[in-house]
């Protein structure tokens, strides 16, 4: 009896507030969601019972926020032919995986190119061994004989509050190859065959276009985290970073080497080449050339400036635009040219394996170096 009153009793979404009706409920962690709140969660989310509503709510106005960008979404790229494609939309530098009704009247999930972190291919192989009839039973060939049939898989690893990777089929059908094993020698994996004799076979060419579907869309993932890493490292070295600089004051743009040891409150004419040394309080200085200026004291006004970035300034200071010498991304990419030279050993920046470059590109990972 109370299991059924448990059942039947009435029942509110605490997202909505909407009646829950029969078999409408769906659990979560400290509460009940109804089937129309549930629909609204993102297709690759699959921790419901799990979250808290809270969470639930959370991710409701993430889904809100996302469909203003499915409706400015403009694909110039498709991959795949399975119901679920990768749809790339260049100019915005985002992407999607979805049916195409789903693109149009949906709300899949729109991804930044930076969110992707890395992409994984799988092949399935599907075997069915077939027999001959001996006196009227099914018997084994001596050898076993086989048929094969392929299904080929990218998942896509992605940095997401709600989902961590997703995953779609790039063939409509599966790939009949007969009895012709393509998983085995030379050719195993995602590999392209090239077996003159199989060359006009045409379940052998539509194996080798998915594997070749596939491998596009791994390298073009990887072509966006190489960008990614190439841009965050570059914001981070841009000027040879400031450091040590404290909260208050604006400084004008300073190029070159560092100021050490500023203090608060001071304003220094324009000055050029290697700073000053002991300068004292209470006097202003006009425009000289020297050295880096050390030990500055109270009292001085200090505008423009050339030099490498300044050190250890202190409270009062807020510093405008400083240039970089040298990009991160063309320090990090001589430095990995001089390694490829040289046969040396490096660490690959997409898979973090320690590889040695062949032709340019991470054995592990196949990533352009």
């Amino acid at each position: 009896m109370g299991l059924f009153g448990n059942l039947f009793e009435k029942k509110n979404c605490d997202v909505c507030g909407e009646e829950i009706k029969l078999l409408g409920n769906r659990k979560l962690e400290d509460g009940n969601l109804c089937k129309n709140c549930a629909s609204k969660l993102s297709p690759w989310f699959d921790e419901r019972r799990h979250s808290t509503v809270s969470q639930i709510k959370d991710q409701l106005a993430y889904r809100e926020a996302n469909q203003s960008k499915v409706s400015s979404f403009r694909s110039s790229q498709v991959y795949g032919q399975g119901s679920k494609r990768l749809y790339v939309d260049n100019t915005a530098c985002r992407f999607t995986i979805a049916t195409e009704k789903e693109l149009s009247g949906g709300n899949p999930d729109i991804l930044d190119f930076s969110q992707a972190r890395s992409c994984d291919l799988d092949i399935k192989e599907n075997r069915h061994e077939e027999k001959r009839t001996v006196d009227g039973k099914s018997v084994s060939y001596v050898p076993p004989r086989y048929k094969y049939s392929y299904d080929f898989y990218v998942t896509i690893r992605v940095d997401n509050p709600y989902f961590d990777d997703m995953k779609f089929q790039i063939n409509s059908f599966s790939v009949d190859t007969g009895n012709t094993c393509m998983t085995s020698g030379g050719n195993a994996g995602w590999k392209i065959n090239t077996n003159a004799s199989l060359r006009n076979n045409m379940s052998i060419n539509k194996y080798n276009e998915c594997i070749s579907t596939g491998d596009q869309i791994k390298n073009m993932v990887y072509g966006w985290m190489g960008s990614s890493m190439t841009q965050a490292a570059g914001a981070q070295m841009q000027g040879f970073s400031q450091q040590g600089m404290q909260q208050g004051f604006a400084q004008p743009q300073m190029q070159g080497y560092p100021q050490q040891g500023m203090q608060q409150g001071f304003a220094q004419p324009q000055m050029q080449g290697y700073p000053q040394q002991g300068m004292q309080q209470g006097f202003a200085q006009p425009q000289t050339q020297g050295y880096p200026q050390q030990g500055m004291q109270q009292g001085f006004a200090q505008p423009q400036m050339q030099g490498y970035p300044q050190q250890g300034m202190q409270q009062g200071f807020a510093q405008p635009q400083m240039q970089a010498a040298a990009p991160a991304a063309a320090m990090a990419g001589a430095a990995m040219a001089g390694a490829a030279v040289a046969g040396a050993q490096i660490t690959c920046p997409y898979c973090d394996a320690t590889i040695t470059p062949v032709n340019g590109k991470c054995p592990v990972c196949e990533g352009t170096l």
